[in-house]
């Protein structure tokens, strides 16, 4: 197992994870629960972190999730078409009813 990204909160981590899954890569993640103890343990230690099962495919990994974080859409809130509920810029299904909002991008 090799650590390929530590991640600023579980949901990141598991946006990540999701990824790599897509891509056939298993991975894991690691500290899912320890941000209890922020502050007892230095932070890094702290954050989600994500670990390939097998080192062969870590160099893959990190290139799918830098790609990832270049390509992630932000930008002002967008509003759902079905359901109405407001979205951060950078969702790409809507967190209330799962619709999609990348026909709402230009």
């Amino acid at each position: 197992m090799k650590r390929v990204f530590t991640a600023a909160n579980l949901v990141e981590a598991q946006l990540l994870l999701d990824q790599l899954a897509g891509a056939g890569i298993r991975a894991r993640i690691f500290n899912a629960n320890a941000s209890s103890i922020a502050g007892e343990l230095p932070i890094d230690s702290s954050l989600p972190q994500l670990w390939v099962d097998e080192e062969k495919n870590s160099e893959r990994a990190r290139a799918l999730i830098d790609e990832y974080l270049r390509r992630r859409p932000s930008g002002p809130a967008v509003r759902c078409p079905s359901c109405g509920e407001e979205n951060p810029g950078s969702f790409e299904l809507c967190w209330n009813c799962g619709a999609a909002l990348e026909t709402l991008r230009s």
